[in-house]
């Protein structure tokens, strides 16, 4: 975000998957069994109970796709597929979601009531998502930052999206293991004002829901939403933001988009042009001799050229809003969501693509523009390209009066894209097959012994355990403190634990060994193991190794228990060491044994404490000295 970036106003949305079995049946939260069924949906719309569409829902209904959806019934069943009720709700999963409420101070609702959510992106069989309200906030619901304090505004369970495989412009392809898994959501006020405190807020919320130790983990188990604008603006709803590093760069980048949108905006009111109107004319006889093989393959498809006036224009179709995306691509954008074509070609750009000088001033003449005077032309079957150049004219239209409120998808480095319109009240309306919740008082009460601490108290805990300050914090913010804090349960110490989840599995992560696929009991069970053998703390790292390779804990203790040496014999293998490297030692003198050091401790590691190894080493340096 530059300095020129108005005040931001910034609302979060965490969306975390449970760790229990689905929301609305007794299938398992599991993912990865491969699907052996297939079956096959088109999903129509429907308005809601005042008769309203939802404008987010009346675009994928336009583009009248197939759906595909592939399962396994280890982990689906006939609920996924909307072809049985659903059963009463996952009792676990919202002793969970009340429990989150009652950690942020929120007001639990009385009566909870299961509402549907129109979806036509296929992301669900029965064309909804089941959601429902469980807490709102208060007063006390807030999160303190740095910068000040971030009031939590909503919180409600609703089942997770079916895991999209590839789509196209008129088929997708999902698979049904990830739809109905129980998903809390939790949304903020929009009370953050800067990239930093949408990190620091980000990752403090995120540390406490974890905490639970009831959530799931893993890639795309936890994801944000976004809410951003700025003053002139307007709101955008980003969708899918995984990375927490991303969330920063994505807020600023938002910002400094509508910035320019504003600029736009405010050029086009000072040129005084006159209110654009929709205009389609066919201009392939302007370009049909053309070089261009964007033109000549539409030639070969008998598509049309068809050509959108934009007078006044000219100049801010090629302005950058963001890093490598101009506006001109959000004119594309618009057109592939709305229309399905693969993009536009615009004046800005031109010449270019192999249309030459001699051809863009062809269009201008047929379509009545001076010299200079903006366009965008779409290359597609007739009603194809007047619908993806009726979805353009709207957008620049829009562009006249500034920012557009949008749902946005969020791109790997940090900029978005356009999704879909923000949806409204009509895609929400009751669910007729299930009956309201009611929380009684005794069930929260029962709840509020058993909340788990506050990432500061957490660190206090770790603290108690004789772990230093900086190693509790990063147990606190490590996905693996549940493995960490069941290893000192077991009986090891909490230092050696430490180390082997903190150190070692990171490190031979970085090396490319798989330790991501070995189970936490493994860990667990060895590390104990390792911990009661009272093994040198040296023998840890080979230990790890072993055990990651053998997934046995016998195994890899039996490897590493090489007898141990007598100080004379290491006193012979150091000897050798130094003997090899003779000019070293006498031209760095006593320095010379930190790095002489490694070259021990690969022939002595495990087979005696490393403070004696380096002891040894100290004593036949200044021998040789």
């Amino acid at each position: 975000m530059t300095d020129e970036t108005p005040a931001l106003t910034v609302g979060l949305e965490w969306h975390q998957r449970l760790k229990t079995h689905k929301l609305f049946c007794d299938c398992p939260s599991e993912l990865g069994s491969e699907p052996d069924r297939t079956d096959t949906r088109f999903l129509r719309l429907s308005s809601s109970e005042l008769g309203e569409t939802d404008a987010a829902a009346l675009l994928e209904a336009q583009k009248s796709r197939k759906f595909e959806y592939k399962y396994s019934t280890d982990n689906s069943c006939l609920v996924e597929l909307d072809e049985a009720p659903p059963h009463l709700v996952n009792e676990d999963a919202l002793r969970i979601v009340l429990k989150v409420a009652l950690m942020f101070n929120m007001k639990v609702l009385d009566e909870i009531r299961v509402m549907r959510k129109v979806v036509l992106d296929g992301s669900n069989t029965s064309g909804f998502q089941r959601t429902m309200l469980v807490a709102v906030g208060t007063d006390e619901s807030k999160v303190h930052t740095s910068t000040g304090g971030v009031r939590i505004r909503t919180l409600c369970l609703e089942e997770e999206s079916a895991f999209i495989i590839s789509t196209e412009d008129r088929e997708a392809i999902y698979r049904l293991d990830r739809l109905g898994i129980p998903l809390i959501e939790l949304a903020t006020a929009p009370d953050i004002h800067s990239a930093d405190q949408v990190r620091e807020i980000a990752e403090e919320v995120g540390l406490r829901i974890r905490l639970t130790g009831e959530m799931q983990r893993g890639i795309g188990s936890i994801r944000q939403d976004i809410n951003v604008s700025i003053k002139g603006g307007s709101r955008q709803e980003i969708k899918g933001v995984q990375e927490l590093k991303l969330l920063g760069t994505m807020v600023g980048l938002e910002g400094e988009r509508q910035v320019a949108l504003l600029k736009i905006r405010d050029e086009l009111s000072r040129r005084k042009i006159p209110p654009l109107e929709f205009k389609c004319v066919d201009v392939m006889d302007s370009l049909k001799d053309s070089s261009s093989s964007l033109v000549q393959g539409a030639l070969k498809k008998k598509h049309r050229a068809l050509c959108l006036p934009a007078a006044g224009f000219e100049g801010l179709l090629g302005v950058e809003i963001s890093p490598g995306r101009r506006f001109g691509r959000e004119l594309a954008e618009r057109a592939r969501a709305w229309a399905g074509v693969g993009g536009i070609i615009h004046s800005d750009e031109l010449p270019g693509y192999g249309i030459s000088e001699a051809e863009l001033e062809a269009v201008r003449r047929t379509c009545g523009l001076r010299s200079a005077g903006a366009f965008v032309i779409v290359l597609a079957d007739g009603e194809t390209a007047r619908r993806a150049l009726e979805a353009v004219h709207k957008r620049l239209v829009e562009a006249t009066v500034g920012v557009p409120s949008e749902t946005r998808k969020a791109n790997e480095d940090g900029t978005t894209s356009y999704l879909r319109p923000l949806p409204g009240a009509a895609r929400m309306y009751p669910e007729t097959d299930l009956p309201p919740i009611v929380i009684r008082a005794e069930t929260l009460e029962e709840l509020k012994k058993s909340l788990p601490p506050t990432p500061s108290q957490k660190k206090d805990q770790l603290m108690g355990l004789g772990l230093s300050e900086q190693v509790a914090l990063q147990l606190v913010r490590s996905p693996r403190i549940e493995a960490f804090e069941s290893v000192v349960s077991a009986g090891a110490a909490p230092t050696i634990a430490a180390t082997a989840i903190l150190t070692i599995i990171p490190t031979l992560r970085r090396e490319g060994v798989d330790v991501d696929s070995v189970e936490d009991v493994v860990y667990v069970n060895g590390i104990a193991e390792f911990s009661r053998a009272n093994l040198p703390k040296e023998s840890l790292d080979p230990f790890m190794r072993e055990l990651v390779a053998s997934r046995n804990v016998q195994e890899a203790l039996g490897a590493i228990k090489t007898p141990a040496v007598s100080e004379a014999e290491a006193r012979t293998v150091i000897r050798e060491i130094i003997s090899g490297k003779v000019e070293f030692v006498k031209q760095k003198g006593k320095e010379s044994v930190k790095p002489l050091m490694g070259l021990a401790m690969e022939k002595l590691r495990g087979k005696l404490p490393g403070t004696v190894i380096h002891r040894l080493l100290e004593e036949e340096v200044e021998a040789m000295l």
